[in-house]
């Protein structure tokens, strides 16, 4: 195989922005290159022309909780269980592959302390694969939750930080920091005003308020005190009045209040069942550059619709509504990323390319991780999606390796 790919005759979708050029990739070390300098000799550059389609970024999902059958919140009790957890869960990372997803942060809901003793490591573990979606860390959310918003994590995990730091090393694991992207929790549970500057300043995780019922000036403080993000906004936190924002607040807040370099990224899902699509149109438009869509999917996506067990929760799937058996509470999502992006533009009228930014520039961006993945900048991995005109998904290639028996993926 030639060593360098050349992608010419296309559309790059970055920075909100469809540019004509071309796009170099070095198949060696899977990286976006320069334009080179000097003749390369044409033995070692295949041509790919795109004949006018649109290359973007690998989309990025930082709240999964699982996919195809496997959830990533399942625990293991002995050494075969675990060899079943990884071959699971490598599965699975590979047939997210199949609809663009190239990268995610495995989210864990609220559990007790084996579980995540058991999943943070492998989880959590940073990956760089050719055949499969690569772990960005792990996305903690919970179990420092607000039982009042709870939606469908399970009452008896869910727990306070009155012990400050130990109670997230003690329910975390010792070195979880290492693991986790994302640790999404609610400010005003005991002990968690004193932990987000430690978890911030300490170490690359960030901090994402979530499941609250915190109020404007509370979730102002989570911010001021080093909060960088909002988990599925409008969902499991107090609905917006005239007078008392609470959290939705911050997305929209003023220069004198929080500067706009301050305003967290908020995950939204765009699935419409979560989010009423009126209420996803108000808070794209409050601000493009810090929305980030997520799917929030449980283990369920991708399965026929019927009922399942998710711990000891019954779950009833019909179609992409997941419901907790016998209520109406939304038990998580059962859309593809391509398909919320789809939504995205059918309800506010933006153009594909500030669509595809959500789940490419965003959340990298959110993770400070933008000098390698989510944008095609040379030095960034080698993360492709080629679509079409209307946006249907056309090939996939990892670290420039192209992903074979790929079947193009429409919207549904």
């Amino acid at each position: 195989m030639p060593r360098i790919l050349r992608f010419t005759n296309c559309l790059l979708a970055d920075n909100a922005k469809l540019i004509q050029a071309d796009l170099y990739v070095d198949t060696v070390s899977g990286v976006i290159i320069e334009t080179p300098l000097i003749p390369v000799h044409a033995s070692e550059v295949q041509v790919i022309d795109l004949q006018g389609g649109i290359l973007s970024p690998g989309f990025i999902d930082i709240q999964i909780n699982g996919c195809f059958g496997f959830d990533y919140s399942s625990a293991f009790n002995d050494k075969q269980d675990k060899q079943s957890f990884l071959k699971a869960y490598n599965e699975s990372m590979g047939q997210l592959l199949e609809y663009g997803v190239t990268s995610i942060c495995p989210t864990v809901t609220s559990s007790q302390q084996h579980v995540y003793h058991d999943v943070i490591p492998i989880l959590g573990l940073k990956t760089r694969s050719s055949n499969k979606a690569d772990s960005l860390g792990v996305h903690l959310e919970g179990p420092f939750i607000s039982p009042i918003k709870k939606g469908c994590h399970p009452p008896e995990a869910i727990t306070d930080m009155k012990h400050g730091y130990i109670s997230l090393q003690e329910r975390y694991g010792q070195g979880f920091e290492q693991y986790a992207a994302i640790v999404t929790a609610a400010p005003e549970v005991q002990g968690c005003s004193e932990i987000i500057p430690q978890l911030t300043t300490n170490s690359p995780t960030v901090f994402s308020i979530g499941h609250t019922m915190a109020d404007f000036d509370l979730a102002l403080s989570a911010v001021h005190s080093g909060a960088t993000m909002i988990t599925h906004l409008y969902n499991a936190m107090p609905a917006h009045t005239a007078r008392d924002v609470g959290v939705l607040g911050l997305i929209s807040a003023t220069k004198d209040t929080l500067p706009s370099d301050k305003i967290p990224f908020y995950g939204i899902i765009a699935d419409g069942v979560h989010v009423h699509p009126s209420a996803v149109r108000a808070a794209y438009m409050a601000n493009p550059s810090k929305t980030i869509l997520v799917t929030d999917a449980l283990y369920l996506i991708g399965l026929e619709d019927g009922h399942y067990q998710r711990g000891n929760q019954s779950v009833q799937k019909k179609g992409s509504l997941l419901l907790l058996q016998g209520t109406d509470t939304i038990a998580g999502s059962a859309t593809h990323l391509i398909d919320c992006v789809h939504n995205l533009i059918k309800w506010t009228g933006i153009p594909l390319a500030e669509a595809l930014a959500t789940i490419t520039n965003n959340p990298a961006t959110s993770l400070n991780i933008a000098h390698r993945k989510g944008f095609l900048r040379p030095g960034c991995d080698a993360d492709l999606n080629i679509l079409s005109a209307d946006g249907t998904l056309k090939e996939v290639y990892k670290l420039g390796q192209k992903i074979h028996g790929f079947k193009s993926k429409a919207a549904n």
